[in-house]
């Protein structure tokens, strides 16, 4: 949802600035609206920015497309790929996913749906396409 080029180009001393990237928004909201998605977090704003982020959901619209279980486990340490395995093992009736992440510590099983963006960029129009294209694959289902 943001991404380091995001926060250079933006000025943040003026009061109420997005930390979520609008066109990146603007994907996330397409691909909810286009699949019939949720949106569940795994980002460690959900435990270390609860505040922020609840702003920010709020602000951008995202908050209308979070799954009622809306955010993975916290284990400590920390491993993106247990948690995300440990919530859909609580919601086995989701069989179709993927995962927007820029961190890599994603399990083997998942990775056939994983989208890898990067911290420098964020998610880009190619991220977009590639999500698609794993949500609209029925071999994955």
């Amino acid at each position: 949802m943001n991404s380091e080029s995001y926060y250079k180009s933006i000025y943040t001393k003026k009061k109420n600035w997005s930390r979520f990237d609008l066109n990146v928004v603007k994907m996330i909201t397409r691909l909810a609206e286009e699949f019939n998605a949720r949106i569940v977090i795994s980002s460690l704003w959900r435990f270390a920015m609860k505040k922020e982020l609840a702003q920010e959901l709020k602000a951008s619209g995202l908050i209308n497309f979070l799954h009622k279980d809306w955010q993975t486990p916290v284990l400590q340490p920390g491993h993106r790929g247990k948690e995300i395995k440990m919530w859909l093992d609580k919601h086995p009736d989701i069989v179709q996913y993927v995962i927007l992440d820029d961190d890599s510590d994603i399990l083997e099983e998942h990775l056939a749906r994983f989208v890898k963006t990067e911290i420098h960029d964020g998610m880009q129009e190619t991220h977009y396409y590639m999500a698609r294209e794993i949500l609209e694959d029925e071999t994955l289902l």
